[in-house]
């Protein structure tokens, strides 16, 4: 039999923690967003985790929007059910 990836398995957990970040920062009127473009062996230098045993996965922003930002308020784009989801 295969031996188990705990690493592997570990990292695709960080999702869940992520989606529940974002969605609480949303819940707080707290502006999140994930990043993509993460080199993880340059974040693991920034944040001294070389030999820790923790390794980077993920990025997200957080904070507040500037209160001048005129995009804030803003229509937003709402395209209809039918043109974003395909049923099978």
């Amino acid at each position: 039999a295969d031996a188990f990836d705990v690493n592997g398995w570990a990292m695709r957990q960080v999702y869940i923690a992520l989606g529940i970040f974002l969605q609480t920062a949303a819940l707080m009127e707290i502006d999140a967003c994930p990043m993509e473009g993460l080199v993880p062996s340059k974040y693991d230098e920034i944040l001294n985790l070389n030999g820790s045993g923790y390794s980077s996965v993920v990025v997200a922003t957080a904070g507040y929007r500037a209160q001048d930002d005129q995009l804030a308020k803003a229509k937003k784009v709402r395209y209809p059910l039918s043109q974003v989801v395909e049923r099978l």
